[in-house]
């Protein structure tokens, strides 16, 4: 197992994003404070001792951004648990700030959504968690916790319907669809991740992963729009990797 800890990287995102005012009251409303908001950037005084971030270098970023357009090509095609072809789903990328402000949140070493993460960019940024722990033997290389990660949000689109994709519902009851819709939501253009290491107080080996997003879910508003063929809105053509969904070059009003 290889890990490599990310103090230089956090250095130098931070300095990216230092020039941001993210106690601005316009990012996340009065009632609300953002993630990065008089935050020094270390990691909470009640984590363990050997708490550490993990780098999530440029390969890292590839398959963590390739494993969530891939569950969206799926189901932009068709061929996820609901036929529905997505008139105009984008492609994901990786977004450096989203990252940067992901790494805060698993700095806190507990499983718990920010009130807001939000940026000038993504005002409406949305978020994804996960949690895992292991004792004994070797746990999965950083790749592979992200994968897991992916697959394990994507998998509560056992759970979804035609009606929940055509409008995210409202007091919705149901098993656990929010992480999915995330993955798949048709208007997210970026995501940036971050991995925490740390022994928990049960003596797990803990991974605690969290996904910043360029948009959220909407009450009422659609996951994807249903089309009879997949990306015929699309105004940039498809993507060649992912034909179901629109090329990098879509010009995506995600806000």
């Amino acid at each position: 197992m290889k890990f490599v800890i990310a103090s230089a990287l956090f250095i130098c995102l931070m300095r990216g994003i230092a020039t941001t005012d993210y106690c601005d009251p316009s990012l996340c409303g009065e009632d609300e404070t953002h993630i990065a908001c008089d935050n020094d950037g270390d990691f909470l005084s009640d984590c363990p001792d050997d708490a550490r971030l993990l780098e999530i270098d440029e390969e890292a970023q590839d398959i963590l951004v390739a494993a969530h357009n891939a569950v969206r090509e799926e189901w932009a095609s068709g061929q996820g648990k609901v036929p529905e072809k997505a008139c105009r789903m984008a492609t994901v990328h990786w977004d450096d700030e989203l990252a940067s402000l992901a790494e805060l949140n698993v700095k806190q070493c507990k499983m718990e959504h920010d009130e807001c993460h939000s940026t000038k960019e993504y005002p409406n940024s949305g978020q994804n968690l996960f949690y895992t722990g292991y004792k004994g033997g070797n746990p999965p290389d950083l790749n592979g916790i992200l994968e897991m990660a992916v697959k394990d949000w994507a998998e509560e689109g056992d759970f979804v319907d035609e009606e929940i994709l055509a409008e995210y519902p409202d007091n919705y009851e149901g098993p656990t669809i929010g992480h999915f819709t995330m993955v798949a939501q048709e208007l997210n253009v970026a995501v940036g991740c971050a991995v925490s290491n740390y022994v928990n107080e049960r003596g797990f080996n803990t991974f605690l992963v969290a996904c910043n997003y360029a948009t959220t879910n909407f009450i009422t508003l659609p996951v994807y729009r249903a089309c009879s063929s997949a990306g015929e809105e699309c105004t940039s053509g498809p993507n060649p990797e992912y034909p179901a969904l629109c090329s990098s070059d879509e010009d995506v009003v995600y806000n």
